[in-house]
């Protein structure tokens, strides 16, 4: 929210879903009574004594669930995301024509590297939908449902809807509630400006790679600045109600989907991060001068397999 949440950007790590065993229904032998020896030893040679196969995962479907059980799902912010910052936060033209430029370009080639990881992984590499069109849908419901669960102090709907490391703080934030205190939360309506293309929610990222030696796996995080009128009260019980406060709020939201052996974790909202400023640029590797866009998408795999970038 807000109002009162200052979240940096998370470190990543988190998990999966649960893993749900289909119960099977086993069949005893029927019994039978021997009357003589020689026709027991006989009974003993004809019946088959290996294990019947019972319905349920197998030894490796077993082994894969809990391998994604235990995979993190905050493992960060993809390396090289860039964030194109507002017109009015951007280099002057006619006084740092050269800043601009960089910022500029760096968004242009931002934008081909994007779009070429994006394919490569739904289509290349897994098959997948591309849903160009249902980003922005997935991002509202996913930030409603947070942002109303953690009004509530609903700590498993946290858990469900984040990554660890966002949820863990705003659980945290909800514990340091005073025990009587009620808060309430409502978005009012999205603020359609042209910094989101009047739309109240503009995609500023979408990135995409596969997890190094796992098949069919990898991690799609999309950025997006999210504009809205957004109302809040805080009461307890011993008090009058205090009437909700309005403000308008900008927020850079990062949402994911992680994949495992072919199954999507679900999307999740990962946490919040900024416009990529002039000395991100100058600083951070990843977007030094000289890598083509297929280098720069190896190092991005490289880096979250945990390899030397």
């Amino acid at each position: 929210m807000a109002f009162s949440l200052h979240l940096p950007a998370s470190r990543l790590a988190r998990s999966a879903n649960c893993t749900f065993l289909p119960s099977s229904k086993v069949t005893g032998l029927r019994q039978s009574r021997f009357f003589s020896q020689s026709s027991q030893q006989c009974a003993y040679k004809n019946m088959n004594f290996s294990p019947k196969n019972l319905a349920g995962p197998s030894l490796n479907a077993r082994r894969r669930d809990t391998q994604r059980s235990m995979l993190p799902n905050d493992i960060g912010l993809l390396p090289g995301t860039f964030v194109r910052p507002l017109w009015r936060n951007l280099p002057s033209v006619f006084q740092n024509p050269r800043d601009r430029w960089q910022v500029e370009w760096a968004w242009i080639r931002s934008l081909f590297q994007n779009l070429m990881s994006l394919v490569m992984y739904c289509k290349k590499d897994n098959n997948l939908p591309l849903l160009l069109k249902d980003r922005r849908k997935i991002a509202r419901l996913l930030y409603d449902d947070m942002y109303t669960a953690f009004s509530r102090g609903d700590s498993s709907g946290l858990r469900r809807l984040c990554a660890d490391g966002l949820s863990q703080n705003l659980i945290n934030q909800i514990e340091s509630r005073p025990k009587n205190q009620r808060v309430t939360w409502k978005l009012v309506k999205w603020l359609r400006g042209p910094s989101t293309y009047f739309t109240g929610i503009r995609v500023m990222s979408d990135r995409a790679t596969q997890l190094p030696e796992i098949a069919n796996s990898g991690i799609r995080q999309i950025v997006l600045r999210m504009t809205s009128l957004q109302s809040m009260s805080k009461n307890t019980s011993s008090s009058t109600e205090a009437p909700a406060k309005e403000q308008n709020c900008e927020e850079y939201i990062v949402i994911q989907e992680i994949r495992w052996n072919g199954s999507s974790t679900g999307w999740r909202v990962w946490g919040y991060t900024k416009p990529t400023d002039l000395n991100t640029l100058n600083s951070d590797p990843y977007f030094a001068p000289g890598l083509s866009p297929l280098e720069r998408i190896d190092a991005m795999k490289r880096s979250v397999g945990g390899g030397d970038s």
